[in-house]
Parts: C-alpha cells; structure tokens; sequence
C-alpha cells in the first residue's frame, strides 16, 4: 500500500513539475485551440439567435418591434387558421440596368379561418413575411384581409436556395411569419388582437411548382 501511494504521490509530482517547466507552451497551447473554438461558438450562436427574432415593417425604424415569441397555430383564441402552401416559383436570372438580379420568384399561401364557438370575428388581417433561419434574407408582403374562404397571400422571394451560412449549416426553406390583427366581439364590445405565428416550410411541399420557362 505505502508503495501505491508513493507511486501516485511521485506521479502527481512530476506532472507538476512537467506543468510548470512547460507552462508557457501549455498556455500557447490552450490560446490556439480554445480562441479558434470560442471564435466559432460566438459566430454560429450570434447568427442563429440574431435571425430567430422577425419584424413586420417595410422598413426597419425606432419603433420597429422584434418579435421572438409566437402564437402557436391552434392556440389563436378566436379562430382556427388554416394555411396551406399553395405555389412555388423559383427566381430566374434578369438583366435590369446592366445588373444581373434574380426576379420573378414567390411563394403563394391559401389561407382562410373558421370562428370558434361563441366567438363573433368581425375583421382579420394578416401580414406575411418570409425570412431564412440564420440569414438575413427576408421578404414581406402587403396587409391583406383574411375571411372565412380561402384567400391566396403571396409573397415575393428572389434568393437561390439552398443557402449555407456558415459551415454544417444548410437553409433548404424560408420561414413563413404572420402577423394576425384581429377583431373579434368580447361582452358586446369589439375587441382587437394580435397574434404573431411562425409557420416552418422545410417539411413541407408546395401543392404546385410553376416551371421557369
């Protein structure tokens, strides 16, 4: 036994002793692998958590409101909303002003509501924008009245994907991001809502695909 502590003891010794002898290699050491790795940490977790967060202006002001909290789809209180993906046109290549740019491509959305029981809805207007996770890259539609019968929203989306930001990330799909403003009768009284819904594409498939002739 005292010859196993002995060993242990001279071990933990010389690894100190090895420790300081080479502690200025151990520290260069540690700055280039650790730096590298925080480096990238900070640059996948800054993308990731700076594009979840969508706004619903045309144009970014001082009162531009973020919004990173949404509404899920069967948990609006006064109607159920139904959407379906409807049309998929892809961007063809233009010359405009001697520039090449991508035009002619968007997304289009059927979409109406069905009142829930006891519930009056007098007006729903929606505002539909289409972002990229990680990216930047983002797309916003008019107001538009929704109703009861299908209405088509489409918005406008002139990116090539996929998309790879940065490595080991792949963006196949934009996501769909409605702003409901609603009014709906509460004791008599109309009362006015908004609810914000994020609607994920990746697992889904438009109904049609139009061909870029």
């Amino acid at each position: 036994m005292n010859m196993k502590n002995n060993v242990k003891k001279d071990s933990k010794k010389s690894f100190w002793i090895w420790l300081h002898q080479n502690r200025i290699k151990v520290v260069l050491l540690a700055f280039l692998v650790i730096v590298p790795i925080t480096l990238v940490l900070t640059a996948y977790i800054g993308a990731y958590t700076n594009n979840q967060k969508v706004h619903f202006d045309t144009e970014v002001t001082e009162t531009t409101k973020y919004i990173k909290d949404f509404t899920d789809i069967d948990e609006i209180d006064a109607f159920e909303l139904f959407i379906v993906w409807q049309e998929l046109k892809n961007p063809v290549e233009s010359e405009v002003e001697g520039e090449t740019i991508l035009t002619g491509g968007f997304y289009k959305f059927n979409i109406f509501y069905t009142p829930k029981e006891n519930y009056t809805v007098n007006s729903v207007n929606v505002t539909a924008v289409l972002k990229t996770p990680w990216t930047d890259v983002r797309y916003i539609a008019a107001p538009a009245p929704l109703s009861p019968t299908v209405r088509s929203v489409q918005v406008n989306f002139n990116h090539d994907l996929p998309l790879k930001p940065l490595w080991f990330v792949e963006v196949t799909d934009p996501v769909l991001y409605l702003k409901l403003e609603y009014t709906f009768m509460a004791a008599g009284n109309p009362l006015t809502k908004i609810a914000y819904i994020e609607f994920p594409l990746e697992d889904l498939n438009p109904n049609v695909v139009i061909p870029n002739n």
